[in-house]
């Protein structure tokens, strides 16, 4: 339970105006007796809204309050308790603002957790192939749009494989509805072809040839993956270990939104307070392949301000949670809870005056590994303030427009992320030291709620390899979502049966494997699981087919194609742009030596190996002295060994 959850009192008031007048007193204080309104799933949208016979919808509030915050002279408190489905956003309107410098507040009711949800539970789950531990259940009724679909809190992907024969095409160029010959889809408008993952190289770089097939029937079978069958009606999904399908809680988000608040340049929506609430379930779009463009959040206000949210939670979110601009001022997050959301947590753009603190960001981002936590563009005055950021990707606050917004990030405890690939956004650190950083004693709860059940951890995604003489480099995505333990090793199969294990350390150390003992001209792809405390992922997808060789023309690799030195507060920075020509063999690491201080720094990690022209790899050397240096080289490495040097000489 979050500090205060259910108490009706709300921080930061604004205090009413001093009055003259006895009569006015005292009419204030008769309408102040009526400044509440309650909500609950058993009520009636026909009851007066108070507490004995509360409404039954948040809808229903809304347009009463439309009739009560014309001239207030208090804040208007709007009591919610229960659980509330939305199909759609609710819409909130200039008409919907606090007025005289007071506010609407959308809170729990006392003891209460409200929930407003874009989620239907699926039920009647029965085994329908036991060889294949499949399970289905009915399509919930009035469910539509896209669709995503979470178990015991955690959400499973659809149905995914590789493609084995080349797609047939249609006379425009486009893929056919299935390949040719030999597969028949059983409802082949729905299944999606796509290209490679995001973020594979090496064997999977195949250009715009679709490599794999998507949400199909005939791919069952894989643990943590679904499939909705839309002639039948009907949800099948095989459970990945530990999962009781009898009595799991499955949820089936549909809702493109939760709420969505707007003005206009001349009369914005002002003085809105959500406290106490938990946003849940919401749906990506339901295009394949998914856009790469975020959708609208699941509660977005644009053209407003003095909004807040105060010890709020926003999980399970298909889309991002919070979106705030254009033309957002005055805004406050406090003590809220982001977990378990696809996209970033919060969107902040052409905003100013924006406070997110004391809150807690866990396992964000997950499904888009280029998207920051919190996103900042085109606005002033962004505070974001003893935060904890930890399970993200990539980068916890990223400037979308560089150094173009103004953002104070200060006494944020930030983890590591879990995918090293750009090394510029690997060197965030907490700005204090731990026990002084990140969320305060007041709302340390908040860190130790847990929002899914533990599970086994999702399988890597971009698994990539690259073949060489006996033996092949593999590669891979980790995915932020652990099933709640960490990850500590990785098992590598091979599709000759043998299999290798690499520490969930070394691995990020050096952003790849090497799998040996491979016999030369005979093809062999790959598949990767993750392990953790709570037992191994499913595998991975394969990788495109390589075959090792002794290449007679490997060399190693020429110098890098530019390198630049900066001074930096816990070591110098270098910026390394990939040579040119690799020697036929991908670069994996780099050696970077000051003279004649001997000062020497070896680079590895999937910054390194996904490096190039156009994002070149950029790290702080910690540790690493220029003092007394006269030049510092870079050489870059391959399977075939150390390439000549790019001399920089330094200025004294």
């Amino acid at each position: 339970m979050l500090p205060n959850r259910g108490f009706p009192g709300i921080v930061r008031p604004v205090p009413p105006p001093r009055l003259a007048s006895v009569l006015l007193i005292l009419a204030v204080a008769a309408a102040s007796a009526r400044a509440t309104l309650w909500v609950s799933p058993d009520g009636n949208d026909a009851n007066p809204g108070t507490d004995d016979q509360p409404l039954r919808t948040i809808a229903r509030a809304r347009d009463v309050v439309r009739t009560m915050n014309r001239d207030m002279a208090d804040d208007i408190t709007v009591f919610i308790a229960g659980a509330h489905h939305f199909d759609q956003p609710l819409e909130l309107g200039p008409e919907d603002s606090g007025t005289n410098g007071f506010n609407i507040v959308y809170t729990a009711a006392p003891g209460g957790r409200p929930v407003v949800s874009g989620g239907t539970r699926v039920a009647g789950w029965t085994l329908a192939d036991p060889a294949r531990k499949l399970w289905s259940a009915p399509e919930p009724a009035g469910l539509a749009g896209a669709v995503d679909l979470y178990v015991n809190g955690t959400p499973v992907g659809r149905t995914r494989g590789r493609l084995v024969a080349a797609l047939s095409r249609n006379s425009d160029g486009s893929p056919a509805a299935a390949p040719a010959p030999g597969a028949h889809w059983k409802n082949p408008g729905e299944v999606a072809f796509l290209p490679q993952e995001d973020g594979a190289i090496w064997s999977e770089r195949t250009g715009s040839q679709e490599s794999f097939v998507v949400n199909a029937f005939e791919l069952l079978g894989t643990p943590g993956e679904w499939y909705l069958d839309p002639s039948a009606r009907r949800f099948y999904y095989t459970p990945r270990p530990g999962e009781d399908m009898a009595a799991a809680d499955v949820v089936a988000a549909s809702a493109p939104g939760l709420i969505l608040g707007g003005g206009t340049t001349d009369r914005p929506i002002a003085g809105v307070i959500f406290k106490g609430i938990r946003f849940e379930y919401t749906a990506r779009p339901g295009s394949l392949p998914e856009p790469k463009e975020a959708p609208a959040a699941a509660v977005r206000f644009t053209y407003a301000g003095g909004i807040q949210f105060l010890e709020d939670e926003f999980v399970h979110l298909g889309t991002p949670a919070l979106g705030l601009g254009p033309a957002v001022a005055d805004c406050t997050v406090d003590g809220c809870a982001f977990a378990d959301v696809a996209w970033s947590a919060a969107m902040v753009s052409g905003a100013s005056t924006v406070r997110i603190e004391e809150s807690r960001f866990s396992y964000v981002a997950t499904a888009h590994d280029q998207a920051g936590v919190i996103e900042v563009a085109r606005s002033k005055e962004v505070s974001i303030l003893r935060n904890q950021f930890d399970h993200y990707p990539c980068v916890a606050i990223l400037r979308v427009d560089g150094a173009g917004s103004e953002v104070r990030d200060t006494s944020n405890l930030v983890s590591p992320p879990m995918i090293a690939l750009h090394g510029a956004r690997l060197q965030e650190a907490p700005s204090a030291a731990p026990g002084e950083s990140g969320v305060p004693q007041a709302y340390r709860a908040i860190l130790a709620e847990a929002f899914s059940a533990p599970t086994v951890p999702r399988p890597p995604t971009a698994v990539s390899a690259e073949a060489e003489d006996g033996f092949a480099y593999v590669t891979w995505i980790p995915s932020c979502i652990d099933g709640g333990a960490p990850v500590t090793s990785y098992t590598v199969a091979s599709s000759t049966g043998a299999k290798a294990t690499v520490s969930s350390d070394e691995f990020l150390a050096r952003g790849y494997m090497v799998f040996g003992g491979l016999e030369n001209g005979h093809a062999v792809a790959f598949t990767v699981a993750a392990s953790s405390a709570h037992g191994a992922s499913p595998q991975s997808l394969p990788t495109a087919a390589v075959t090792p060789a002794h290449k007679r023309k490997l060399r190693p690799p020429q110098t890098p194609a530019a390198v630049s030195f900066a001074t930096g507060g816990t070591g110098p920075s270098v910026r390394i742009t990939p040579p040119a020509a690799d020697g036929g063999s991908p670069v994996v690491a780099y050696v970077v030596a000051a003279t004649p201080s001997g000062s020497q720094a070896v680079l590895e990690g999937l910054d390194v190996i996904h490096a190039d022209a156009a994002q070149p790899l950029t790290r702080t050397l910690e540790g690493f002295s220029l003092k007394g240096a006269s030049e510092v080289s870079v050489s870059a490495r391959n399977a075939a060994g150390l390439g000549r040097p790019l001399i920089v000489k330094l200025q004294k």
